[in-house]
């Protein structure tokens, strides 16, 4: 896969050539790698909490959140994915924004992204110890302490694997999300797909948002698409509609089966119907998905830390792992609700910081790649401003 690193002394194919990113040398991908990345680098933990909040409002307004925000998010990729085919270095979100907005717009996204990824461990802490008690019994709590412990002693020796196991269990949890839908299909009951509550009209937004949200990982598709701007168009649009059928089909046929019983790990509440091998799986692949999650974000705070604050290295694990895990001892161990919080406040926030990243960039007139151009851009952004704007407030107000 894309995965391989090359030295310069590395014999070049014709059909395979070479781009340096990070660092290193590796292979250009395919259109069919570049969509596994993305999907993948989308698909998360988030997903099993999607049907819970959309069994709250009903199928038909949850599955219409789930297009509609894909759409957003699909249309905000699309600008981020303009911007770096347009700037001249390889730069990931930071990058972009020291450039297009300042020293501290860099230093606003950087503590940003710290908060998001001390708030998804914390929710990776909670999520473990719900589906581990699923399925070995005992206390969630304890279960979560235990996983905390085994997963700090790997983020602080940085399994170097964390990063393949990622995309194959990202791809697998995809599958096993098909699976579960099929065989779920005949559980199916009619009352719980006409079911729709308007008191929970807003209640969805922070979670799916947190789910869709992969704008990290466009600037990575496009280093190792180098040149290839078609292909990089291509690869957000394939990727966001893959992401948006197969999150809206999870969706319809959970809370089609469990309704309002929907657990907040959807994986959680399924045994009881559909019966105990689907229970027995979709557990077994929400703890690897959720475990090689806190890996991955803990290496890389970890990693980003040591590297660019030159912070030891015990004492960024510690901090990495340490402050999630007081956080989850404090008493905020509400999986959706951590979820809600980070999408609906942080994520939004973030997100509205790249849509600015995207209007100056085209205010300074660097966004001039004829073969990777928005059309509608100009209608695209005031709609994204407006509800990632509507979202954060709202999300907010929720709070208090």
């Amino acid at each position: 896969m894309f995965f391989r690193r090359f030295k310069k002394t590395d014999h070049i194919v014709e059909d395979h050539p070479l781009v340096h990113h990070r660092g290193i040398f590796r292979r250009q991908i395919s259109l069919f790698e570049a969509v596994a990345l993305v999907v993948s680098g989308t698909i998360g933990a988030g997903v099993l909490g999607i049907p819970f909040v959309v069994a709250k409002v009903g199928i038909s307004i949850g599955i219409l959140y789930i297009v509609t925000l894909g759409l957003l998010m699909m249309g905000l990729n699309l600008l981020i994915g303009e911007v770096a085919t347009c700037t001249k270095q390889e730069l990931q979100i930071v990058g972009l924004a020291r450039v297009y907005l300042g020293r501290w717009g860099a230093w606003f996204m950087t503590g940003l992204i710290y908060v998001m990824g001390v708030g998804v461990l914390t929710v990776y802490i909670v999520g473990e110890g719900t589906a581990l008690s699923a399925l070995f019994g005992g206390d969630s709590f304890t279960w979560s302490v235990i996983f905390f412990a085994i997963g700090s002693v790997c983020v602080y020796a940085g399994l170097r694997l964390i990063k393949i196991m990622d995309l194959f269990l990202g791809l697998g949890l995809l599958l096993v999300i098909i699976v579960i839908s099929l065989l779920g299909v005949p559980h199916m009951s009619v009352a719980h797909v006409e079911f729709n509550n308007l008191a929970y009209l807003l209640f969805p937004y922070g979670v799916i948002l947190f789910s869709l949200s992969s704008t990290g990982v466009i600037p990575e598709a496009h280093a190792l698409l180098k040149r290839k701007d078609g292909l990089f168009k291509k690869t957000i649009v394939i990727a966001s509609i893959i992401c948006i059928v197969i999150y809206s089909l999870f969706a319809f046929v959970v809370v089609g089966v469990t309704g309002l019983e929907t657990t907040e790990i959807a994986t959680v509440g399924l045994g009881s119907v559909v019966g105990n091998t689907i229970f027995v799986l979709g557990n077994i692949f929400a703890v690897l998905a959720m475990g090689t999650g806190f890996l991955m974000r803990g290496i890389a705070l970890r990693d980003s830390l040591t590297w660019d604050y030159k912070v030891h290295p015990v004492t960024a694990s510690l901090v990495v792992c340490v402050i999630p895990f007081l956080i989850f001892i404090a008493g905020l161990r509400s999986f959706i609700g951590l979820i809600d919080v980070i999408g609906g406040v942080f994520v939004s926030i973030d997100l509205l910081c790249m849509v600015l990243i995207y209007w100056r960039a085209r205010q300074q007139g660097v966004l001039n790649n004829k073969k990777y151009h928005i059309h509608h851009a100009l209608l695209l952004v005031p709609v994204l401003l407006l509800a990632l704007a509507v979202g954060a407030v709202y999300s907010l107000v929720k709070l208090f």
